[in-house]
């Protein structure tokens, strides 16, 4: 198998090629001759498929597919080539688990199959923005006590003192140390000082930040999760490069992340199973990663619970858990808000899909797409881990049943989604405690989904 700097000898080498060629000339009619080659077709009627046989037909479609196109390397314009000898060594030679945190957090992230009744390995939380440090304090502290959850994702300031937290400016290396060291302190408040966090750094839009960041006197460790990205579509820069050159001589866990998006250069849902696990294999190969987190992406909407993503989630989450020894996290956007019925309804079928196809983890699918400010709170989490919990008692085949029924009510709402509340609105910030309202909307859709089939403890 290549070794780093192989690759990145490759990236300085490789066939040159301008970024539109790339796409147009290679990239695009390769995804649609494999996906016809390899006959794979997406059914709208079973968006939670159970075919093993077509999970196993996508990864070595993804094989051929990446050997054919290779990644493409934005700063020297390069084509990094792998021949299917070299992808499959990298498969061969994956370690299949990684271990993070410190202590008694400490813990391993190993595989999970489709339909196995294991626990994933629950993350908590994901990278919203607070508008106050306070809130943050509040919300990391809260997570932390979650019974079950295993690492951390903490949030990002939107701005110290009323200066703006702005990519590439010194606010940024700033802000990441300011909610390191919150982060941590709210944890060992909780009693879990040496819980992983799994999002470093979603605040770091440079490497330089990553490297700052990681100096031991902020409270950071190789035993967290760092991550590294794969640029949509099957593309990496030099920003990404040094930063894996540096965790990987740290010895650091690396965290490979990629979003496929549907309706983009890969086509529909057919195409991004396919290159959602083409990107699973470029992790290995170019990143060295340790694990993945994925999620595919509908590019209309902007989030990953329409019927086709869910399709292109499942299919893609199957064909890896079944072939590549490495553990898979997913990562959501929805479209309903904070405290909507919405939110519970696609939450609910995400995790469904994601669980009983064999994710090995399992993250909070984020609020009103991500995008509005201060819009998490910790019952979306323990929901979350209580959703996990009770899909492990499902079978592929009982949960598609459910997933139907749920699409059916949040389908129709997605392209006016109710964009919900502000933690602010309904937690109380003093005390951090959830209002009645939340509360009882929370237990009326556990309710509902008893209703449909699942079992909580």
């Amino acid at each position: 198998m290549p070794d780093f700097l192989d690759v990145y000898e490759r990236a300085l080498k490789g066939p040159l090629m301008n970024e539109n060629d790339f796409d147009m000339k290679v990239l695009v009619p390769a995804a649609n001759q494999v996906v016809n080659e390899y006959g794979i077709k997406y059914n709208p009627q079973n968006p939670l498929p159970s075919d093993d046989a077509a999970a196993d037909n996508i990864y070595h479609a993804a094989i051929e597919f990446l050997s054919r196109v290779g990644i493409y390397c934005k700063d020297t314009n390069r084509i990094i080539k792998f021949t299917k000898e070299e992808i499959l060594s990298a498969v061969k030679a994956a370690p299949g688990r990684c271990f993070l945190g410190e202590g008694k957090d400490a813990g391993v992230y190993d595989m999970r199959k489709p339909d196995d009744s294991k626990w994933p390995w629950f993350t908590v939380g994901f990278g919203w923005i607070c508008t106050s440090e306070q809130m943050a304090t509040n919300q990391v502290e809260a997570l932390a006590l979650l019974p079950d959850s295993k690492a951390m994702k903490f949030p990002n300031l939107k701005h110290i003192r009323g200066i703006p937290v702005t990519a590439g400016s010194p606010m940024e290396i700033y802000a990441s140390i300011r909610m390191i060291k919150i982060a941590r302190e709210a944890m060992r408040r909780a009693g879990r000082p040496g819980m992983p966090i799994m999002s470093l750094l979603t605040t770091a839009a440079s490497a330089a930040t990553t490297l700052a960041a990681s100096a031991p006197q902020f409270g950071l460790r190789p035993s967290d999760g760092w991550l590294a990205v794969i640029l949509p579509e099957l593309k990496v820069n030099f920003e990404v490069m040094n930063k894996v050159a540096y965790l990987l001589n740290w010895g650091a866990n690396i965290g490979v992340t990629s979003s496929t998006i549907i309706g983009g250069y890969c086509g529909g849902p057919a195409g991004a199973a396919l290159a959602t696990v083409a990107n699973i294999l470029t992790g290995l190969l170019v990143h060295k990663g340790d694990y993945h987190l994925t999620l595919p992406t509908d590019f209309q909407h902007s989030i990953g619970s329409t019927r086709g993503a869910l399709w292109a989630l499942s299919s893609a989450m199957q064909a890896s858990s079944r072939n590549i020894p490495v553990p898979v996290n997913q990562a959501c956007y929805v479209a309903g808000g904070v405290n909507t019925k919405m939110y519970f309804h696609e939450a609910a079928a995400y995790l469904l899909c994601s669980v009983t196809s064999g994710s090995a983890g399992m993250g909070t699918p984020h609020p009103a797409k991500g995008v509005k400010v201060d819009a998490h709170t910790p019952l979306e989490s323990q929901f979350g881990i209580e959703i996990g919990k009770a899909a492990c008692k499902l079978t592929r085949n009982q949960a598609s049943e459910i997933v139907l029924r749920l699409l059916e009510k949040y389908e129709p709402q997605i392209p006016n989604a109710p964009e919900g509340d502000r933690y602010q609105d309904c937690f109380d910030i003093l005390t951090g405690k959830p209002s009645d309202g939340y509360l009882r909307l929370y237990n009326e859709s556990k309710e509902e989904l008893i209703g449909m089939g699942l079992s909580f403890d």
